[in-house]
């Protein structure tokens, strides 16, 4: 395990008002204690995080460290598996959880109820995205345990000048996927042009299956749960879409760009980071020439609830260990308020980033789109809490890659539907039983 230790050095900051903030006890039942924070408080910590020192310094730390020079940062790596040895070896005072690890340590009492920290610290959470801050109420029984300073979620993008061209009116906000479908198929595919675009089949089929609430396997039971008729639905609805010519997966080969960035695609759904990584490598690339008139709806919604989407999750929940000693304590609440603050997301929104800000006041919008489709849901309860860390390493890129495989033969008609299933399911299993 690799450790770094970053120490902030700086000529001079301005001094800034005394804070006076009160640490009040926690579900560990540890007494009140009373600090005072100035940007020359004195203090190490020790912080965990996905990906280890150079994510968390170029995420966060090298801003944190620019306010609060003289706190060094121990920067422990965040395992896929074993967090607990992890966290009981090491004892970071600052914990960036994994959704199913922090309602795990919820349960278990190792971190601090931050209720009394935000009401005392006077804490905006106002500007912060409201359903995510409601769901972890949720999940804490009432109380909070952590905030996380980012989230991802799909938007449906659209070319607007080819729905204007062919007069089909623009997505609305939390369509579901059956009502994209639609959408797509009124555009002439005899002219070349397809109404949407998505990455592969698999992405497709597996994100059709979650906003019907079906998952492709019991993560807990080690089983893969894709034999199902639930699932030949989803396939068959999939499957006539494609065989329409309405959705589009192609190989890009020589090309650089997808369907839809070349303006030959009306619609494709994707996360924030497309509108950088796609959008904006484009737009780069090919300067003036590049002349994408796009727009965002939200959704797809989930069919039993569009005002709730599967595809809202967040990894970096940063939260305070239980156990942190008095040293620690004041520090460890600084680094989780100044990353979840309006400092730090207005900083961040400067430049392109790779998630949304769950700060709602500071968006990184330079075209003027309508960044707040990926606000506009409600986090699905359900798929939130699972723990996928336990599925054997690689096993969903595997899993994709079958049910690719298995679609293409079908597609090709040199399997029946019911054929490719019982593959999917027998070669996904044989990747499950496969031990790290």
């Amino acid at each position: 395990m690799i450790i770094r230790r970053f120490k902030g050095v700086l000529s001079s900051i301005s001094a800034m008002a005394a804070l006076t903030v009160l640490i009040s006890a926690c579900a560990s039942g540890k007494d009140v204690l009373k600090y005072e924070a100035d940007p020359n408080m004195k203090a190490s910590i020790k912080v965990l995080y996905p990906g280890g020192e150079d994510w968390f310094m170029r995420a966060y730390g090298e801003l944190f460290l620019t306010k609060y020079p003289n706190v060094e940062i121990t920067v422990v790596d965040y395992p896929l598996k074993g967090v607990d040895e992890v966290v009981e070896q090491d004892k970071p005072d600052v914990l960036a959880l994994r959704f199913p690890d922090y309602e795990r340590f919820v349960q278990e009492d190792k971190l601090y109820d931050l209720n009394a920290m935000i009401t005392n610290d006077s804490f905006d959470l106002e500007k912060m995205h409201p359903d995510i801050i409601d769901f972890l109420r949720q999940r804490g029984e009432g109380k909070l345990y952590g905030l996380p300073p980012t989230f991802s979620n799909k938007a449906t993008f659209y070319n607007k000048d080819l729905f204007d061209k062919y007069q089909i009116p623009y997505p609305e906000d939390r369509m579901t996927w059956e009502e994209i479908i639609q959408l797509a198929q009124r555009f002439p595919v005899d002219e070349g042009i397809s109404g949407l675009y998505l990455q592969d089949f698999s992405f497709m089929v597996s994100e059709m299956a979650l906003s019907r609430g079906i998952s492709r396997q019991n993560a807990a039971a080690k089983k893969v749960t894709m034999d199902t008729k639930s699932f030949e639905n989803v396939f068959e609805t999939a499957l006539k879409a494609y065989q329409s010519k309405a959705v589009v997966s192609p190989e890009l080969g020589g090309s650089d760009y997808d369907p839809f960035i070349m303006g030959k695609s009306a619609m494709t759904v994707n996360y924030f980071y497309y509108i950088n990584n796609a959008i904006g490598w484009a737009q780069r690339d090919l300067g003036s020439t590049f002349q994408l008139n796009w727009e965002l709806a939200s959704g797809p919604g989930d069919d039993a609830d569009r005002t709730t989407t599967s595809s809202l999750f967040f990894t970096n929940i940063f939260t305070v260990n239980a156990d942190a000693g008095p040293d620690q304590i004041q520090a460890a609440w600084e680094l989780v308020k100044f990353v979840n603050s309006e400092e730090a997301a207005k900083l961040k929104s400067k430049t392109a980033g790779f998630d949304p800000s769950t700060r709602t006041e500071h968006i990184y919008n330079p075209d003027g789109k309508r960044i707040e489709a990926f606000y506009d849901q409600k986090p699905n309860l359900k798929d939130m809490s699972v723990d996928y860390s336990s599925l054997p390493e690689g096993f969903s890129s595997k899993l994709d890659n079958i049910i690719n495989a298995e679609g293409k033969a079908v597609l090709a008609g040199l399997k029946t539907l019911d054929e490719a299933i019982a593959d999917i399911q027998a070669r996904g299993q044989s990747e499950m039983d496969k031990q790290d």
